[in-house]
């Protein structure tokens, strides 16, 4: 383990256990970096940040309590001296964007080299924006694309309209999703009819479609 008094200290997030112990080991045995934490949930990471204070928080954004885009913006709040860098499957543009929006100031894809992410590491503490090389022109392209008329984009939803619709765009059942958020059936119905003027959806299939290429689901 490096000095943890002159070392990056970096917490780990991600729902993978095996993933995850390999990456801390990794990080471990690199030079001036040190592990102070890890959480396989929002749940816990939330719960230990606060007082763990990390310099780096690497973030993987599916993780199964809470949306990774939500995660990120709960970050921002809890440790907002923290640097965010996302390390994700998702690398389509939307779903970047969002992330960016959201607070992370780095985003790296799974695929990555090990030495591409010690590096984004470093360069994310030091106050840079690390982004993988196929992902960087996609980020340009959602900066500038425009909203569609009539729509606020995911950006607009609340975060149970968020939940809702990742459950609903999954296939669950209006009753199923009533009993895994804890609300009404009338409830959930509800929050479809405004996801669906937020979004400017006409149809269960657009919504999905909508929700896979923003990554809130996979295909």
């Amino acid at each position: 383990m490096s000095d943890t008094n002159n070392s990056i200290r970096v917490y780990l997030i991600d729902d993978h256990p095996v993933l995850r112990e390999g990456f801390a080991k990794a990080l471990e045995a690199e030079p001036g970096m040190t592990v102070v934490g890890q959480a396989g949930t929002a749940a816990d990471a939330l719960r230990e940040v606060q007082s763990i204070k990390p310099e780096v928080v690497l973030v993987d954004l599916n993780i199964p309590d809470r949306d990774g885009i939500e995660l990120l913006a709960a970050l921002r709040v809890q440790v907002p001296s923290a640097k965010l860098l996302v390390l994700s499957c998702y690398d389509d543009e939307f779903r970047v964007a969002e992330a960016l929006r959201a607070g992370a100031q780095g985003y790296l894809v799974k695929t990555s080299e090990l030495a591409e992410v010690i590096d984004g590491i470093r360069r994310i503490a030091s106050g840079g924006a690390p982004l993988s090389q196929r992902i960087a022109g996609a980020v340009v392209r959602a900066m500038r694309k425009p909203a569609p008329e009539g729509t606020g984009g995911l950006d607009a939803l609340t975060p149970r309209e968020r939940q809702v619709l990742r459950l609903l765009a999954a296939g669950i059942s209006t009753r199923e999703t009533a009993a895994r958020l804890t609300i009404s059936p009338k409830t959930v119905e509800t929050h479809r009819v405004r996801i669906y003027a937020k979004l400017g959806c006409k149809s269960a299939v657009e919504l999905t479609r909508i929700a896979v290429r923003t990554g809130l689901i996979e295909a």
